[in-house]
Parts: structure tokens; sequence; C-alpha cells
């Protein structure tokens, strides 16, 4: 099977204007803060994690991960619409899977709005698993890696 050219790369001078002009789905406003929003939020979370989801070298998606007591929390994740349904984010999913468990992670958790044609699926694809938690009334999804 062909391996997408999918790569995270850091958020660096080069490639942050890019980044900051990822574009949600319409329908996606609500659910997800914009990627500008990321990359300045990364910029005050001690030991953030902040990467641009690159395909063949070119920003299609970001990602934030923040270390909340302890463990990693993937705080944000979005693909630019142009990009999303071409296994993109799944891809982009395991090599954060790999950089994590590189780190020395046995897991990392996510949420999500819960509602109608969210991103339960999406998760549940990527194995994340649910936690029978919530964060901020959002139901909190695991991957053990």
């Amino acid at each position: 099977m062909h391996r997408m050219a999918v790569t995270l790369q850091a958020v660096s001078r080069e490639n942050v204007r890019a980044v900051c002009e990822l574009l949600l789905a319409g329908n996606q406003h609500h659910l997800v803060g914009p990627a500008s929003f990321t990359v300045a939020e990364a910029h005050y979370e001690p030991g953030a994690l902040l990467r641009a989801i690159c395909h063949d070298a070119v920003p299609v998606g970001v990602l934030l991960v923040e270390v909340d007591a302890g463990a990693p929390y993937l705080v944000r994740f979005m693909v630019d619409a142009a990009w999303q349904r071409r296994g993109v984010g799944r891809e982009a999913v395991g090599l954060l899977a790999d950089e994590l468990r590189r780190l020395g992670w046995p897991f990392v958790e996510t949420s999500f709005a819960p509602v109608e044609g969210g991103a339960e699926g999406f998760w549940r694809r990527c194995d994340f698993v649910d936690t029978g938690r919530t964060r901020d009334g959002e139901p909190v999804f695991a991957l053990v890696l």
C-alpha cells in the first residue's frame, strides 16, 4: 500500500502564514477553533507540542498537544476543508502517536463536541476509545500508545 506523503513539521517562520490561513469547512466553525488561534494559544502553553500537518511539505492542517496534569491532551486538531476525507487526518494521528510514543508517553487523550455529524466517528476510526470521563462537558477519548 502506498503511504501518503503526510508529515508533521514544527510551525516555523517559513510556514506559519500558510498554517494560519487553513480553513475549516463551513459546518465546523462552531466545533473547532481557527488555525490562527491554535498557533497563538500554543505560545502561551509551556511544553506545548504544535505541529503543522503537511502533505508534500505544504501545510494542510495543524494540531496542538498540551501536557495537562502529566498527560498529553490533544487540544486542537484540524485539517483544511479542501483536504478532509482524503486520509490525511488519520495519517497525522498515526504520526502524532509515533512521536508521543518516542517521547515516552503511554497514551494521549482528546475531547470533542458531542454533536450529530461531529468528530466521534473519526476518533473511533483512529482507535481512540471512550474513557467514560468528560472535560468541559465533552466526552474524553484516549488512544493507548
